[in-house]
């Protein structure tokens, strides 16, 4: 009888979409979401690199806001290898998140595996700009908003960068 009422209870078919995960769903990014926060972060990522590159940045020692850091010799090259690794990492991932989301949806399989390039490597881009920033903040411990825009922009970065690779990891290739 109790054999009964549990193959009542169960249902005749199961899909992959009933199976509970103990990951919350609300947190789980499907593979084009993920694609898109790669590309995302690429572009704002580009569109600060330029925007620096054109406009000075008025820096003095007596502003609160935008102190000119004093950096050793050693810092400077550990600031301009962690800048230069980050401008090379976030090629591959652009290109990656871009042929991920022009790519149909049947090459489901092909499509992870460009969309999990793309947030490896953009957590190693977060990685180093996170990196090269604390080379800034230890030369000038005294610029306070410097260091909690870097620290908390850091931080959001890369936490959705790891959520999205488990996303990846626990939603598979949908």
């Amino acid at each position: 009888m109790g054999e009964m009422v549990k193959q009542a209870l169960l249902p005749a078919t199961a899909s992959k979409k009933d199976k509970q995960s103990w990951f919350p769903p609300m947190l789980v990014w499907s593979v084009p979401e993920v694609l898109k926060w790669v590309l995302r972060t690429a572009i704002v990522a580009a569109v600060a690199v330029g925007i620096s590159d054109v406009t000075p940045t008025p820096c003095s020692q007596t502003s609160k806001f935008f102190q000119c850091p004093n950096l050793t010799p050693e810092q400077a090259v550990e600031a301009n290898f962690f800048m230069d690794g980050f401008l090379w990492i976030t090629m591959p991932q652009a290109a990656a998140a871009v042929v991920g989301l022009l790519l149909p949806h049947r090459c489901a399989r092909s499509r992870w595996y460009l969309a999990f390039l793309a947030i490896v490597s953009a957590t190693v881009s977060h990685y180093m700009v996170a990196r090269g920033s604390f080379v800034f903040i230890a030369a000038n411990p005294g610029d306070i908003a410097y260091d909690i825009l870097t620290g908390g922009g850091s931080v959001y970065l890369l936490t959705a960068d790891l959520l999205a690779i488990l996303s990846l990891l626990v939603g598979g290739a949908e």
